[in-house]
């Protein structure tokens, strides 16, 4: 009984140290990012003015979603993809933000590139990697990659207290601090011209029981694999089966 106790009073105690650190700004275990200026202009997006032009998509599912597509594009304009190499926008104001490495970072947007090459491998449609007549060329960025705290989140989920106390962040931020999240931003482009044709951006939090919170960028690697597959799906709607 005396153990008991005492593994539930540690537990506790890794909470309250967990929520001490989050109010602050900062992990446990890790220093403080500097305070930002009062006076600091927002960043500009990727995107940026065109993210003015955007609009959110109302079907379940894509609660996050906002996209644009030129009203002149036409599929068959194109028989090729070009994938410019996923960036991290803004890097390492990303990784000071979120207590992380800007190496960790640049593995997530590598981890998109290659699942993003995979889903169109898997349908054949033609890659190229020199822009030219014919070919779309799709350009994405990571503007924002958090990490999600596997040990922290499993005593949340256990712990009746510690759920409360999660839940409560979570209502005053709009997130939970122990899970994962990713948000992206996508332009398709006319190779050849630079005209942009569409947008695509989105923002996917985690699950607080998904069992891809067990590793750092679990919940990032997900999304992207999500983005992919849904990139696959539009273009087998667009040009249809390659085979």
């Amino acid at each position: 009984m005396r153990t008991l106790t005492s593994l539930v009073s540690l537990a506790l105690l890794l909470l309250l140290c967990a929520c001490a650190g989050q109010s602050t700004g900062q992990s446990a275990g890790q220093s403080s990012a500097p305070a930002p200026e009062t006076n600091a202009q927002p960043a500009p997006r990727f995107l940026g003015a065109e993210t003015s032009i955007m609009q959110p998509i109302t079907a379940p599912g894509y609660a996050n979603v906002r996209s644009w597509r030129a009203p002149d594009f036409n599929p068959k304009d194109y028989s090729a993809i070009m994938l410019d190499p996923t960036i991290v926008w803004q890097a390492e104001a990303q990784a000071k933000g979120a207590g992380v490495k800007i190496e960790e970072l640049n593995a997530v947007a590598g981890h998109f590139d290659e699942v993003l090459k995979k889903a169109m491998q898997a349908i054949e449609f033609p890659l190229k990697d020199q822009p030219g007549p014919r070919v779309l060329r799709v350009s994405a960025a990571i503007t924002e990659a958090r990490p999600s705290n596997p040990t922290m989140n499993t005593l949340t989920s256990v712990l009746p207290v510690g759920l409360l106390i999660s839940l409560g962040t979570k209502a005053a931020t709009g997130r939970d601090p122990n899970v994962g999240s990713c948000s992206i931003e996508m332009r398709f482009a006319d190779a050849a011209t630079g005209k942009t044709v569409a947008l695509f951006s989105d923002h996917k939090e985690g699950g607080k029981y998904d069992r891809a919170n067990f590793e750092r960028f679990g919940q990032a690697q997900k999304a992207e694999d999500e983005w992919a597959a849904l990139m696959k799906d539009r273009i087998l709607a667009l040009w249809g089966a390659r085979k």
